[in-house]
């Protein structure tokens, strides 16, 4: 390198090695400040991601959830109405339908089941109890029972509880209601409240 190229690229002024460092010092600056950017834009994708990730845990564990607490809801049979066969549910929850229909002096046959596990009822059975229809029945956990029942001819509604669960008989919840309507010329029974 000649003396005079040497000469140029070293700033000859003050002035001018001010303005060098200022540029320098602004590219630093700059290089600094981009790269803060792309930390928070890395933080503000990796925040979205989180909150995808934890959404959708949240909607598994939700749908899960759903599916325990009403899946005994999905398995209910469809053809117990055509049949002229009253299909109810014992649950932790109580009776399913809550209220019955029926002709009074009819027999009734009623598909009763559950998919409660023995720990959770007392004796591990469900009961359905209505001393004025002559009703006292119990079911095992995890059954079905075909219940076949001549319903009073005392037209009225009824009260009928479960007395083995979650409180019993003193339990709102475990309390279903069988609605006897006075007997007409039909012979199948009504079935469930619509």
């Amino acid at each position: 390198m000649t003396d005079h190229a040497q000469h140029q690229s070293q700033p000859s002024t003050r002035r001018e090695r001010r303005e060098q460092e200022r540029e320098a010092l602004h590219e630093a600056v700059v290089s600094r400040r981009d790269a803060r950017r792309a930390e928070r834009a890395h933080a503000a994708r990796m925040n979205r991601l989180r909150r995808i990730a934890f959404g959708g845990i949240v909607v598994a564990v939700l749908a899960v959830g759903g599916y325990l607490a009403f899946g005994d809801f999905l398995n209910r049979p469809a053809d117990a109405a055509a049949s002229g066969v009253i299909d109810v549910q014992s649950s932790m929850a109580g009776f399913t339908p809550g209220e019955i229909h029926v002709k009074a002096g009819q027999t009734v046959t009623l598909k009763w089941w559950t998919q409660d596990a023995a720990p959770h009822l007392k004796n591990g059975v469900h009961t359905m109890i209505s001393p004025d229809l002559g009703l006292s029945e119990s079911l095992p956990a995890e059954s079905t029972k075909m219940v076949t029942w001549t319903v009073p001819n005392k037209p009225g509604t009824y009260d009928v509880w479960c007395d083995s669960c979650c409180g019993g008989k003193d339990a709102p919840q475990m309390h279903g209601k069988i609605v006897v309507e006075p007997a007409s010329s039909a012979d199948t029974p009504v079935g469930a409240a619509a």
